[in-house]
C-alpha cells in the first residue's frame, strides 16, 4: 500500500512523504512541527505562488492615507490583497492619465480664452478710474464695486411694481397741496388757455405770471420771456431737415414746387389773404356784346318804257326796259362788339375757421 506521512515501516521509498518536519511552527504558512516534508513543501509552494500573483499577500492599510480615487477602485469586501492594491493603483493612474490628456487637449483653447480675457478693454464712462491698460482683475473689481453700489441704491432709486400704484397715488395726493399751477404742467409745452375774466390780472405787461401767485413761472406765449409768439398763428412741424426720421412726404417737402420751408421759431410763414395772379386764375372765357351800325344802302329795279325813248322819239309798238336806281338811305342801326373787364382786384381770405384762445407755457 502507498505510504503517506509514515515514518516507520515504510515500504515505499518517497523521501518527502516519509520525512518528518522538525522545525518551528510557521502559522502564516500553516506549518507545524511533525508535518511531513511534502506537506511543508506544498505549503511553501502555495505561498510562493500566491506571493508571485499577489493573491497571497494580505494587506492592512490605514484608510486615512488612501485617496478617494484609489479607494473607489478597491474591493468593498473580503481581505485586501496586494493584487487588489496593484489593480486599484493601475486603474487610478490610468484615470489620471485620461484626465491629463483631456486637459492637455484643451490647453490651447484655455490659452486663447485667457488671452481674450487679458485683451485691452473698451472702458465705458460709467466705470471710473479705469483705462484701456487696466487688468482683468481691476475691471472685475470695479464692476463688482459698482454693482454693489447699485444694489445698495435700489431701495432709494427704484420701487417694486406691486408698490407702484400706491406710490403714484401718494405722490398725486401730495401734489394737490401745492397751489402752484406749474407743478402740474410739462415744461416748454404751449397749452391752450381759456381763462375766466380777471385771471389775466395775475400776469405782468410782458405776459409773465407774477411771482408769489399761483401763476408763478407760467408765461403767455407772446414772443417774450423765451416763449414762441403764438398770436394769430398755428404750429407746424419744421421741414428744414432738423427733425430727423423717414423721408419727407412730397406734399410737404420744401424741395417740391410751392411748398414752404418751416424752420423752428424762425417767424411766420404764410398770410391771411391771397391775391391771385393771372397765371393762378383758372382758364375761362367772357361773353361778348355786339353793337351794329348801318352804313346805308340802295336798290335797283327795272322800269317798263313802252313807246318812249330817252330822246323823245316815238317808239309805238315797241317794249323796252331800263334800270332805275333808288336813292341811298340808312336805317340808323350800328353794331359793335366789346369785351368788358370784370373783377375788383381784391385778395381772398386764406384761413380756416378758428377760435381765439391764449397760449401759456411753463418755463422752469
Amino acid at each position: 500500500m502507498s505510504c503517506s506521512n509514515c515514518y516507520n515501516g515504510c515500504t515505499q521509498i518517497v523521501s518527502d512523504q516519509c520525512i518528518k518536519y522538525t522545525g518551528v511552527d510557521i502559522p502564516v504558512l500553516g506549518i507545524k512541527t511533525g508535518d511531513s516534508l511534502s506537506y511543508v513543501e506544498q505549503a511553501i509552494t502555495e505561498f510562493l505562488v500566491s506571493t508571485l500573483d499577489g493573491t497571497g499577500i494580505k494587506l492592512t492599510i490605514d484608510q486615512n492615507i488612501i485617496c478617494q480615487l484609489v479607494s473607489s477602485n478597491l474591493p468593498t469586501c473580503g481581505d485586501l490583497t496586494a493584487l487588489d492594491l496593484f489593480n486599484a493603483l493601475i486603474k487610478s493612474v490610468c484615470s489620471l492619465q485620461a484626465q491629463i490628456i483631456s486637459v492637455s487637449e484643451n490647453v490651447s483653447g484655455l490659452v486663447t480664452a485667457i488671452d481674450e480675457i487679458n485683451a485691452p478693454y473698451a472702458i465705458p464712462s460709467c466705470l471710473e478710474g479705469l483705462d484701456s491698460t487696466s487688468t482683468t482683475h481691476e475691471v472685475l473689481q470695479n464692476m463688482i464695486t459698482s454693482f454693489c453700489g447699485f444694489v445698495a441704491s435700489i431701495g432709494d432709486t427704484y420701487v417694486k411694481i406691486a408698490d407702484l400704484d400706491t406710490l403714484i397715488a401718494q405722490y398725486l395726493q401730495g401734489q394737490q397741496t401745492s397751489d402752484k399751477y406749474y407743478t402740474k404742467m410739462v415744461p416748454y409745452v404751449a397749452m391752450e388757455f381759456y381763462p375766466i375774466p380777471g385771471i389775466l390780472n395775475n400776469f405782468d405787461n410782458t405776459g409773465a405770471g407774477i411771482s408769489g401767485t399761483i401763476w408763478e413761472k407760467i408765461y403767455l406765449c407772446n414772443g417774450l420771456n423765451g416763449t414762441p409768439d403764438k398770436r394769430g398763428v398755428v404750429a407746424v412741424g419744421v421741414t428744414d431737415g432738423t427733425m430727423l426720421g423717414n423721408p419727407m412726404n412730397p406734399l410737404v417737402n420744401p424741395t417740391s414746387p410751392g411748398n414752404p420751408t418751416y424752420t423752428y421759431n424762425a417767424g411766420i410763414v404764410g398770410t391771411n389773404t391771397v391775391q391771385l395772379s393771372r397765371n393762378e386764375m383758372p382758364s375761362h372765357t367772357h361773353a361778348a356784346t355786339a353793337t351794329l351800325t348801318d352804313p346805308g344802302h340802295s336798290h335797283t329795279y327795272q322800269q317798263d318804257g313802252v313807246g318812249t325813248t330817252t330822246s323823245g322819239q316815238d317808239t309805238s309798238g315797241l317794249r323796252s326796259f331800263f334800270n332805275v336806281n333808288t336813292s341811298s338811305s340808312t336805317t340808323g342801326i350800328t353794331v359793335s362788339v366789346t369785351n368788358a373787364p370784370d373783377g375788383g382786384n381784391a385778395p381772398h381770405s386764406n384761413y380756416q375757421p378758428g377760435i381765439g384762445c391764449y397760449y401759456i407755457m411753463y418755463i422752469p
